[in-house]
């Protein structure tokens, strides 16, 4: 199995997946952001995540999550249980939709666009669209994580966005950060940084 990856972006998701399915892969990293790149990747945007899986081959984050998960059963992570797996969806789908997209973009305008270009209405605005969706974040504190008692699939994509949101410096609440603390400090996430970053 390989994953063509970049260092900061989303293929870490993918390999925090395999990581916690304990699952062996390689990783080929693309030169993205290179004007004439040496390695591209295979996507038909040249983006990443992209997996090969032998004659498999998948392209786009959740895509290739998902279909690890149901590939490598027996795992709490992705529920074989329809309620559990409906929680698990939940999640994804508010991580996905709601707290990415405002949070997104306000990290594009605060990372890759020159602060001289910078328009801080847009800025402003998405800040005050992201801080509304956090308030709005689908969190108990009472449980460990999104779902309940086990980490889930939904937990990776959902703390990997709010890492984001720390890095806009959005504030956040203590529970917030303690979960975001309790997911990144998961072995399985520190050895996927790390490969992802290499």
């Amino acid at each position: 199995m390989k994953i063509y990856t970049y260092p900061k972006s989303r293929s870490l998701r993918v390999l925090w997946t395999l990581e916690e399915l304990g699952i062996s892969y390689d990783t080929v990293k693309v030169d993205l952001l290179e004007q004439q790149p040496n390695v591209v990747s295979p996507h038909p945007r040249g983006k990443v995540p992209f997996m090969v899986d032998g004659d498999i081959s998948i392209e786009e984050t959740l895509a290739i999550c998902l279909y690890l998960c149901e590939k490598y059963k027996a795992t709490t992570l992705y529920s074989s249980e329809i309620e559990k797996r409906a929680s698990i969806h939940a999640g994804l789908s508010f991580a996905l939709t709601d707290l990415e997209s405002p949070i997104w973009n306000l990290l594009k305008q605060l990372v890759f666009i020159p602060q001289a270009q910078r328009s801080l209405e847009i800025v402003n605005y998405f800040k005050t669209e992201s801080s509304k969706v956090i308030r709005q974040l689908p969190y108990d504190p009472r449980n460990m994580w999104v779902t309940g008692d086990n980490f889930t699939l939904a937990d990776i994509f959902m703390s990997h966005t709010l890492l984001w949101a720390q890095l806009c410096g959005l504030e956040l609440n203590a529970d917030i950060n303690d979960y975001i603390h309790r997911a990144t400090s998961r072995p399985a996430y520190l050895r996927a940084q790390t490969r992802n970053n290499q």
